[in-house]
């Protein structure tokens, strides 16, 4: 026992305390966060089986509205409880305490109003009164939730954060199969209801806790902290909420639930780009501000190009193989949906990219554009669906949200050469110089789909093309 503990002490002074600690939370949050990811992935072939595409649709509305509410309810107080715990942690309880009453009372008042309009707002979103009340409670129940893992993450407790994720997780996936399964019609309302019972059941445990964690000795000035700290973001978090969200809305405001179950579904096959773009900027960011604080400017444009072949392989991959894919995700009923899923990915290469060149104003910490500019991306986006889709279908909000995203791209490139003058810039010829194979990958997507019945020809080709680009990117110039 004296030999294991001189050696972990021995780590422990090489590797530094602090350096240990970190790696040991971020394990934590990265396992709760991929587990809860991988849940929500695994439920989709479950939920398509069970569900109509219109019933898919409703429940996309409803989750839509839930986020919506959860931004203009919330006030980002979890953030203010972060910054505040670091700022005047002397008084953090008193500061916890006057939030949650707040928080609680405004919120009850907010719901008491909107019961006078629920008519009208259910209309905006085309779902019904009954179904926009529970979105809306679910919102509110959801605040205090956030600002107990918010203090959960501040106050290192990455155990429990990641176990009340889990287990949230994993009981509100049960539940809802076995509520929607039991369901002989309207089965999306055993989604609808395990959402609110689950919602209820952690909110209550998060409310105690955080009660215990409180001194109830309410003080204006520790809302008006949280309020001039949180509203701020809140367009910010709007536009990228438009940019993701809000085509769902006008889909279903101009063609119905059917489609936007369509629409949503090839959305959340194509979401598996997202969650490697967003995994491998987590990676990027601080590799990035390192070499960018020292001006290895030569590396990080080395270090660019690479990054942005992995991003373009698996892009490459998701476009090939999305007809497998969408046939193991999915019944019949959803594969009307498959033409759409390409997009959907080239979608998140402009993501890659515009965060890529963004990445400059976050480190120069000049914010202020980024806001300004996704908002007008959002607002494009906004006026392209409710002209377009009229006329070509639920299919064009997939091509206004790629063109959005390469607007953001476009923005953020020029924003950093012209604006924010940054010398020796991350080549846009270098990371664009590989954008054409995924071109082609979409032409061949086509050509199979199209003109190969045959599926194990199909496959080869797709697997010969693959492994073609593979080598271009990873072996030949090695």
């Amino acid at each position: 026992m004296e030999l294991v503990k001189d050696v972990k002490n021995r780590i422990i002074h090489v590797i530094g305390k602090e350096n240990i600690e970190f790696v040991s939370h971020s394990k934590n949050y990265l396992s709760a966060g991929i587990f809860t990811r991988a849940l929500s992935f695994i439920s989709i072939p479950i939920f398509t089986r069970l569900l109509l595409p219109n019933e898919y649709g409703i429940l996309a509305i409803f989750s839509t509205i839930t986020s919506i509410f959860v931004i203009l309810l919330g006030f980002n107080i979890r953030g203010a409880v972060a910054r505040y715990y670091y700022e005047k942690s002397n008084d953090f309880a008193e500061f916890l305490g006057s939030n949650l009453l707040f928080i609680l009372f405004f919120n009850f008042f907010v719901i008491s109003l909107i019961y006078l309009f629920k008519d009208s707002m259910a209309n905006f979103f085309v779902i019904l009164p009954y179904l926009f009340l529970i979105a809306i409670l679910i919102s509110a129940l959801t605040i205090p939730c956030n600002m107990y893992l918010s203090y959960l993450q501040i106050s290192k407790q990455s155990k429990r954060y990641s176990l009340i994720s889990i287990n949230k997780g994993i009981l509100g996936l049960i539940v809802s199969i076995v509520w929607v399964y039991l369901l002989k019609e309207n089965r999306y309302y055993g989604k609808v209801y395990s959402s609110l019972l689950m919602t209820t059941v952690f909110a209550v445990y998060m409310i105690y806790n955080l009660c215990k964690l409180s001194k109830f000795n309410f003080k204006l000035e520790h809302i008006k902290y949280s309020i001039s700290f949180g509203v701020p973001l809140i367009p910010h978090a709007l536009s990228g909420f438009i940019l993701t969200f809000f085509d769902r809305i006008i889909i279903n405001q101009l063609t119905g639930s059917l489609n936007t179950g369509l629409y949503s579904f090839a959305y959340n096959v194509g979401m598996v780009m997202n969650i490697v773009v967003m995994a491998m900027t987590k990676a990027w960011v601080p590799i990035f501000y390192e070499n960018l604080a020292n001006k290895n400017f030569k590396k990080i444009d080395n270090l660019a190009y690479n990054y942005s072949k992995y991003i373009y392989f698996t892009a490459i991959g998701l476009i090939l193989f999305s007809k497998e894919i969408v046939s193991l995700m999915a019944s019949e009923k959803y594969h009307t949906a498959l033409p759409i899923v390409p997009i959907i990915v080239i979608g998140y290469v402009g993501v890659f990219l515009y965060t890529l060149y963004g990445n400059y104003s976050f480190y120069r910490k000049k914010t202020g554009l980024i806001s300004l500019a996704t908002l007008f991306a959002g607002g494009i986006n906004i006026g392209l669906n409710y002209w377009l889709i009229p006329i070509y279908g639920y299919v064009a909000a997939a091509y206004t949200t790629l063109v959005s995203y390469f607007l953001l791209f476009l923005f953020h490139f020029l924003n950093v050469k012209y604006i924010l003058k940054e010398k020796d810039i991350i080549s846009i010829r270098r990371v664009l110089s590989n954008f054409a194979w995924i071109i082609l990958a979409v032409l061949v997507f086509i050509f199979t789909n199209s003109y190969i019945n045959i599926f194990i020809i199909s496959l080869i080709i797709k697997v010969l093309f693959a492994v073609f680009i593979g080598w271009m990117f990873f072996i030949k110039n090695k």
